[in-house]
């Protein structure tokens, strides 16, 4: 259901004259895919959107990478009804070509690093070198990871990078869908987990060690792209340049993400 936008409202709220929100007329619901590396920013840039603009936002989260239903390339391909969509860059580069996103529309939102966590309240090994994140994977009895864009890296690359695929390979645990590292980590799944920094910082339940070291490290950039099919893309446009303001980049922040430095689009002004 609809709602009329109050103007009152919209015209004392900052945000709206700095964006340019409409400010008259029904307010919209944007569906929006996203994923879950945004999901604890979105705790309170929710609600902060909400007010200045008088829409509304339904999120449905998923992983950027994988073949579970809950993964975005798989919601893509079954055509899932969005307004727009936010997730790493390297997936939407692979689904540019469904034709799903107005790719006109893009624009970079935020870096993401990975993090290790271990269960609340248990040891906590030194990650802060590569020898030390060496040796916490290899006494570990269980490693968890997640099927998203960082578990593909730990998977494919990080293993590999450290010398310990064959030691490992026993005892990791692909967390799949929409659930977490850091919830698979607090329900004991696991001695220790890696994911984005954004979603183990928000999960209960862990002890967040620190970022990978950087000469391991895989950074994520997350984008987001308004769908062809919607009716809704002068809202959408508008949530997505609200993602790009100083008061979301603020959030970004504290969430565990890095605002991009240089918020590229290919829309013309």
């Amino acid at each position: 259901m609809k709602k009329t936008r109050s103007a009152p409202m919209l015209v004392t709220t900052g945000l709206v004259s700095l964006l340019g929100f409409s400010q008259l007329g029904e307010a919209a619901e944007l569906k929006v895919i996203a994923s879950g590396a945004l999901r604890g920013a979105m705790e309170h840039l929710q609600p902060a959107y909400e007010k200045a603009s008088g829409n509304t936002l339904s999120f449905s989260w998923g992983p950027s990478m994988g073949t579970s239903p809950e993964s975005i390339p798989e919601r893509i391909r079954h055509k899932e009804p969005m307004d727009l969509a936010i997730m790493a860059d390297e997936t939407l580069e692979l689904l540019s070509a469904t034709g799903a996103f107005d790719m006109t529309t893009r624009r970079e939102i935020a870096d993401s690093r990975i993090g290790v966590g271990v269960p609340h309240g248990k040891p906590k090994p030194d990650v802060s070198s590569v020898a030390a994140l060496k040796a916490a994977l290899l006494n570990a009895d269980k490693i968890a990871y997640s099927q998203g864009a960082s578990g593909v890296y730990i998977r494919t690359e990080l293993f590999q990078r450290l010398g310990i695929s064959d030691q490992v390979k026993n005892k990791t645990v692909e967390i799949a869908g929409k659930e977490l590292v850091g919830t698979a980590l607090a329900r004991g799944d696991a001695d220790i987990g890696m994911q984005q920094i954004s979603e183990l910082k928000v999960t209960p339940g862990v002890d967040y060690l620190g970022a990978l070291p950087e000469a391991v490290q895989k950074v994520s950039r997350f984008c987001a792209t308004v769908a062809h099919q919607t009716q809704n893309a002068v809202p959408a446009r508008e949530f997505i340049a609200f993602l790009n303001s100083p008061a979301a980049r603020q959030l970004l922040e504290e969430s565990g993400l890095e605002p991009a430095k240089n918020a590229n689009t290919q829309e013309s002004k």
